[in-house]
């Protein structure tokens, strides 16, 4: 995974904890009317969703906070553009299905068991992707598709005929 997706985790992490922070903070004092306004216009599942956040944050050990209050700072001191762009991914993030959202904790899995060389490598080619114009990414991934699509015996006959030209 690259540092964006990394960050990203670690953001998704430190969004919550945000969350959950400024409602505790509101819990524990006595609410403003601006509050309470604000909790009135709040639907009934808004609200049952904020009472699960909190019961979730209750249920964490002093460790679990700190380190969340840890995150939560670090993501206060990012310009507003990253912030930002953190909570724009993470919207794109709660927008997933579960399975998306299942293949995504998969690919970070994998991503974390990969050497720092694998890495690079990868950052390297995506790097290279990003510098593709629109239309240059549509056939690489045209071609993808297309590769994709072959039996192994196929891909196998090109990977021969492809090592025997150079």
């Amino acid at each position: 995974m690259n540092d964006n997706r990394r960050k990203l985790v670690i953001l998704l992490a430190a969004l919550l904890a945000v969350f959950i922070l400024n409602t505790d903070a509101a819990i524990a004092q006595t609410p403003s009317e601006d509050a309470l306004k604000a909790w009135q216009q709040l639907s009934e599942e808004e609200k049952q969703r904020l009472r699960q956040r909190f019961k979730k944050w209750d249920s964490l050990t002093t460790e679990q906070k700190a380190g969340i209050r840890e995150k939560v700072a670090a993501f206060k001191s990012l310009p507003p553009e990253e912030q930002a762009r953190i909570r724009k991914n993470l919207t794109r993030f709660q927008n997933l299905s579960p399975q998306q959202k299942a293949r995504l904790r998969q690919k970070f899995q994998r991503w974390r068991t990969l050497s720092p060389e694998q890495k690079r490598q990868i950052r390297a080619t995506f790097g290279k992707y990003k510098d593709l114009t629109p239309a240059q990414r549509q056939r690489l991934q045209q071609r993808y598709r297309q590769w994709r699509d072959l039996s192994p015996e196929e891909r196998q006959r090109i990977r021969r005929f492809l090592r025997k030209r150079e």
